[in-house]
């Protein structure tokens, strides 16, 4: 059931942190979110932009984590596309490090467990992968040279 308010102000007490927060219009058509508690805007909205705190704006709010953003969450820039062919019924062996790999056609990525190769992909899979420099392969089942793509992570 939807309920409008014809006020300036709603209050509400948070169930969880049994915190005050209050939605004020600032200006006409201008709106903001305060965590009244502790004295802090969390956001404003207009009829068009919704923004942080910080003022940064919603819509792009993602670049600000990107490694070379404001608020990183990923400390680790990424590194360039590797492309490693791997021959006919061949391996190679995967560097120590953490990798996005895209497999080729007729590559999959192996995983070395027990004393044995275990598939951790099928082939043309888009997985990420921990190496320690000995345990993970791509593993090409095909007739022909396959080309899969790794793009290093950390």
């Amino acid at each position: 059931m939807e309920r409008w308010w014809s006020v300036g102000r709603i209050r509400i007490v948070g169930d969880v942190s049994s915190k005050e927060y209050r939605i004020l219009e600032e200006t006409s058509g201008e709106f903001k979110v305060k965590n009244a508690s502790d004295g802090v805007d969390i956001l404003k909205a207009t009829s068009t932009t919704i923004t942080d705190a910080s003022g940064v704006q919603l819509s792009s709010h993602g670049s600000r984590h990107r490694s070379d953003g404001a608020d990183p969450v990923f400390m680790v820039p990424f590194g360039s596309d590797t492309s490693q062919s791997v021959s006919a019924s061949g391996t190679y062996t995967i560097p120590k490090g953490m990798y996005y790999v895209k497999c080729g056609t007729y590559t999959k990525v192996q995983i070395y467990i027990n004393n044995a190769w275990t598939d951790y992909s099928t082939t043309g899979a888009f997985v990420l992968v921990v190496s320690d420099g000995t345990n993970a392969r791509l593993y090409n089942t095909g007739s022909s040279s396959d080309t899969s793509t790794l793009k290093r992570v950390a």
